[in-house]
This record gives structure tokens, sequence and C-alpha cells, in this order.
């Protein structure tokens, strides 16, 4: 008689959600000179620049079509506690983000919120593979740094496993949406390349 295996389940999942702007060509072409433009009206100095939370009221038809994009992504990801589906009126509170070269991003969570996230309207890469640009998104453990602490040379044989205690990194693309629970600390490594990156940060709350 063979040994049975033994059931794995992942407990306590934290979800992240990778998607694209169905047209995100056409909507980054328009929404990069807006953002540049409505950079230059507030006499931003620096490289680096942070609208107030208002992109949505702004950006015009693009910025509609991320919006609701955005609260299709969060309600097919969200559910009742018995398992149920759900069309909820989300809130969205969201900004434009110019990047420039030697920028980083320390961790921060946004607990006042549901879903938070990042939209790419420009990565900056220029096409460009080279890994030594860096920027990639870092997402950290919500445990800390606990389960590295007892064994550090050791994971988890399980989907996700490997970077217990540590970060999991997505590289950014042009286009891409990156969705996760407000409480997961989010950050992003220092950028050397060259080119202006341009992003939407957003907020999901219930009102």
């Amino acid at each position: 008689m063979s040994t049975p295996k033994p059931q794995v389940r992942s407990a306590f999942a934290t979800p992240v959600l990778v998607h694209f702007l169905p047209v995100a060509h056409e909507a980054n072409a328009d929404l990069r000179p807006l953002v540049l433009d409505r950079m230059q009206a507030d006499g931003a100095a620096s490289p680096s620049w942070r609208s107030t939370n208002d992109f949505d009221s702004w950006g015009g038809l693009h910025a509609e079509t991320l919006c609701r994009v955005l609260r299709e992504l969060a309600d097919s990801a969200t559910s009742t506690r018995s398992g149920g589906r759900v069309s909820l009126p989300w809130k969205i509170s969201a900004c434009a983000c110019v990047g420039g070269q030697g920028e980083t991003r320390p961790f921060s969570t946004r607990p006042e919120a549901f879903w938070s996230g990042i939209y790419f309207i420009d990565d900056g890469y220029q096409k460009s593979d080279d890994e030594a640009l860096g920027g990639e998104i870092e997402l950290g453990d919500p445990r800390g740094a606990m389960p590295a602490m007892a064994a550090a040379n050791l994971a988890f044989r399980i989907p996700g496993g490997l970077t217990a205690g540590t970060v999991e990194t997505i590289r950014p693309q042009t286009g891409m949406i990156i969705l996760h629970p407000s409480w997961l600390p989010r950050g992003e490594r220092r950028y050397d390349g060259t080119h202006q990156r341009l992003t939407a940060e957003f907020d999901l709350s219930l009102p």
C-alpha cells in the first residue's frame, strides 16, 4: 500500500494582481504629455513630482477608463466572507507621479484603503531588458522578517515560499497595473534609467 502524500494548504494567502490596461497604447500616448504638462503647470523644479489625489478629475477619458478597469479588477478579487461575488461602489483616490534617475521609494502601506496599486504610463526603460536599470517594484512580506529568522538559508517548498521573510519583486512594464491589498508594504528599488518614469498611484476604498 502506497503512503498517501501530505495535503499542503497555503494559509492566509495574499493576492497580488498583475494586469495590463487593454487600451494602454492609445491611453499612454495621451496621458504622458498630459501628466508632463500638469507637472510643468505646478512649477515642479526637480525631476520628481507627485500630483494631488485628483488624477481622475483631470486625466480625461483615459483616466476614466483606467478607473473603470480598476473597479472591475477589485470586484473580481473581492468576495463576501462566504465567498460570494460582489459589485461595490469603490471610491478611487489617484495621483500622477513622475520619477527621475536615482529615485527610490521606501516601503509604505495605506491601511485606510482596501486595495492599492500602481499603473505604469511609461516604465522608463525604453524597451531595454537591462536589469542594471533597477526600478523594480518590491512587495514586502506582511509577516516581516520572522519567517527568515529561524534559518535564513531555508525556505518553504510551496508557490511563493522561497521569498518568505524577504520581498517579492515585479519589473514594471508600460501599461501594467499592479493591484494589492492596501496593508501590503510596497516600495521601489533605485531606478537608474535616464528616461522619466510616469505612473499613476491609486487607492480603492468604500465610501
